[in-house]
């Protein structure tokens, strides 16, 4: 990644988890972040975070946003923008999940998710890539290895995290001309407070199936990230796992569904017995 010292970073859903690690990692380049979040509490911890991490004179921000909302995302980047001048990267961290099996997932919550995952992505980016036109930067978008494989119990998540690799690969060729270069980061189950509100509603077999994972870091993944925006990746997989996963559903998806039937089949097996 060029120009880290003394750019500036937009980051939605910076206050906690993935999108705070990648906040903290720019900060400790000397880039200035401004945070984007709902939770007036949340921010005000992050920026104290990211204040004891920067490296010195590296500014932080923060603003309140409900992404979700079309006409607050435009104000909130206008004035940011107004603040701090043009974002040269910004990265789209906002997401929810709820996962269940399919018919007993909600409208309000198939709705909600997709406002947030995929209609949040959207209005992040028809707000800020007007201003990035005239200099260039980096859009980072955040889908999930749940974005190129369905995994059991998550419809309505896996469905908003497929759309977003769609997105982002579409703008990927689009922006190239303005020097806007666009990446997607596919995170695994990642040690955050939304993974803790997930847990708790698992089907079985989605626990089953994810029992031999490990959980990354949201370190880890920020790292991975910062990385692979550096090598001008569009697909960043953090960690090896990832990435077999990923060339296991490309180039053997067939495997990828015997693999996944076999443990859903056995954790129902398990139950009714």
């Amino acid at each position: 990644m060029d120009n880290k010292l003394g750019a500036t970073a937009f980051i939605t859903g910076g206050s906690s988890g993935i999108g705070l690690a990648i906040a903290r990692e720019f900060v400790r380049h000397g880039t200035n972040v401004a945070i984007f979040s709902r939770n007036a509490d949340a921010r005000e911890r992050a920026v104290a975070t990211l204040t004891a991490s920067a490296r010195s004179g590296a500014s932080i921000r923060s603003y309140a946003l409900d992404v979700s909302d079309r006409e607050q995302t435009r104000s909130a980047f206008a004035e940011a923008v107004a603040d701090i001048g043009v974002a040269r990267y910004v990265v789209t961290s906002v997401g929810v999940a709820y996962p269940g099996y399919f018919e007993a997932i909600t409208d309000e919550e198939f709705d909600e998710t997709w406002r947030v995952n995929v209609a949040g992505t959207w209005n992040v980016l028809q707000a800020v890539v007007p201003y990035m036109k005239s200099a260039g930067g980096h859009v980072l978008t955040v889908s999930s290895v749940a974005g190129f494989v369905g995994p059991f119990g998550y419809t309505a998540y896996s469905a908003s995290k497929f759309a977003v690799i769609g997105m982002s690969e579409v703008l990927r060729s689009e922006l190239k001309r303005f020097g806007i270069r666009v990446s997607v980061l596919c995170p695994p189950d990642t040690d955050t407070p939304q993974l803790a509100q997930e847990t708790l509603r698992k089907p079985r077999e989605t626990v089953a199936l994810s029992r031999h994972a490990r959980i990354a870091t949201p370190e880890s993944v920020a790292r991975a990230a910062i990385a692979g925006m550096e090598r001008n990746r569009f697909l960043i997989l953090p960690g090896r796992s990832v990435r077999f996963v990923h060339a296991m559903q490309r180039f053997f998806p067939a495997v990828v569904r015997f693999v996944s039937d076999r443990e859903v089949m056995a954790a129902q097996r398990k139950e009714s017995r």
